[in-house]
């Protein structure tokens, strides 16, 4: 049983010549006829998906018809829908309404075009298009291509497609990335910093930056607890940013996950006794010149990177070393932000740290990762006074100079004196 009336099929068959239809064979037409429209509009509603529209358009139909290499519709371009009007019980036909030619020509005139012009702006440097507002946007122009291209003759034939095909490094690029990487998880230091000088000064190693990346990520994946595998990591990382022939942003993806894993992470090595605290320094460190030299280009990047140490940091479940690699996170990351996501909440976090300090702990695990915490908390206040007096007037910190000195006391004396030295210089 079909959804379409043979009446409906009696009438497409006289558009197209058929006027002797019987009507059994209607009736027999009509399940294939709504099976080949079926067909139709849904290849059509996924065009209209993939435009990101929400309304059904003759050009996605005209799409679909384009993808089933038949012929397209013409006459049937409005974007509006169409409006139909009963001429028979359950038979309607579009609607053509009537235009008055007085009305079109008492029309307004269009507006003249812009008169043609010159204009120069670079379209790409050294490959890399450069974000202006003279050029399109990478991720807008795609979509836009996506939903338009198909009606392109390229698509509408017989189209061959290439195989992919696979990126092979040389020889020699081979055998290089072999040594570094081994240097990198070697015990030698002087084959790893012969590694880090390479990777620093070396020109020629974009075509490594894919595979350099991942197996900065892979090996802080799987480093099993094997912190000095996980500082030379870190070192490698700043080694490649150190490098000016390097396009470095673009693997910040795979990168910057890898170091603040090195930060945030509950456990960096078996024995809590290891110097794991170096290793989140360094790599807050890391992260915060990250930050400093690509905030500009991606200016949603610092905000990302505080807004996670900022949710390690109040997240009461998390360990102390966690939050003492969210606090390093945030001191770096400059005085503002530390006034914004690390001062408000003090009171709080010291208040969570006193049990620790309580003679009746016996852990002396829990109390020196909350004496380290307390510490750097000390240090993150001391760098925010030293900062602030070297750059901004003292009137416009001082409520926070206030909230600081009643809360850790003596403990800023000799910031404050460096602070003051800076305020002498200033004047």
């Amino acid at each position: 049983m079909s959804v379409l009336r043979e009446e409906s099929i009696a009438v497409i068959g006289q558009s197209l010549g058929l006027d002797n239809l019987r009507k059994g064979c209607a009736s027999e037409l009509a399940p294939e006829v709504e099976f080949r429209l079926r067909e139709i509009i849904q290849d059509a509603i996924k065009f209209q998906r993939h435009a990101r529209r929400e309304t059904l358009t003759t050009r996605d139909i005209n799409h679909a018809l384009s993808a089933r290499n038949m012929e397209v519709l013409y006459g049937y371009g409005g974007g509006d829908g169409m409006s139909y009007r009963k001429v028979a019980p359950g038979l309607f036909v579009p609607e053509d309404p009537e235009v008055a030619v007085t009305d079109i020509l008492n029309a307004p005139l269009p507006l003249c075009p812009l008169v043609p012009s010159v204009n120069m702006h670079w379209l790409a440097v050294e490959g890399v298009q450069p974000q202006i507002p003279e050029n399109d946007v990478l991720e807008a122009s795609f979509g836009a291509r996506s939903a338009t291209s198909i009606a392109d003759p390229a698509f509408t034939g017989d189209v061959v497609r290439k195989p992919l095909v696979k990126h092979v490094l040389t020889d020699e690029m081979q055998l290089y990335y072999t040594k570094v990487t081994e240097a990198i998880k070697s015990d030698d230091f002087a084959r790893q910093q012969a590694a880090y000088t390479s990777l620093t000064n070396d020109p020629g190693l974009h075509q490594l930056m894919p595979y350099f990346s991942r197996f900065i990520y892979e090996e802080v994946k799987h480093s099993n607890h094997n912190l000095a595998l996980l500082s030379s990591v870190l070192r490698m990382a700043r080694a490649l940013l150190l490098n000016a022939g390097l396009r470095i942003e673009l693997y910040l993806h795979q990168m910057i996950p890898a170091i603040l894993t090195c930060i945030l992470n509950k456990d960096l090595c078996a024995n809590p006794a290891e110097d794991h605290w170096a290793v989140r320094n360094y790599g807050a460190r890391l992260v915060a010149e990250i930050c400093a030299r690509f905030g500009e280009t991606y200016d949603s990047l610092q905000a990302r990177v505080a807004k996670t140490f900022h949710a390690a940091f109040l997240d009461p479940t998390r360990p102390f070393p966690t939050h003492y690699g969210a606090i390093l996170g945030l001191m770096y990351l400059g005085p503002l932000v530390m006034e914004r996501l690390l001062f408000p909440h003090l009171t709080t976090y010291l208040a969570t740290l006193q049990p620790c300090f309580a003679a009746s702990n016996t852990n002396q695990v829990q109390r020196l990762e909350a004496h380290n915490c307390h510490g750097i908390l000390v240090h993150a206040a001391g760098q925010y006074l030293s900062m602030q007096a070297a750059t901004a007037p003292s009137a416009d910190f001082k409520p926070t100079l206030d909230t600081l000195e009643d809360t850790f006391g003596e403990a800023l004396v000799p910031y404050m004196r460096t602070a003051h030295c800076y305020a002498d210089v200033c004047l």
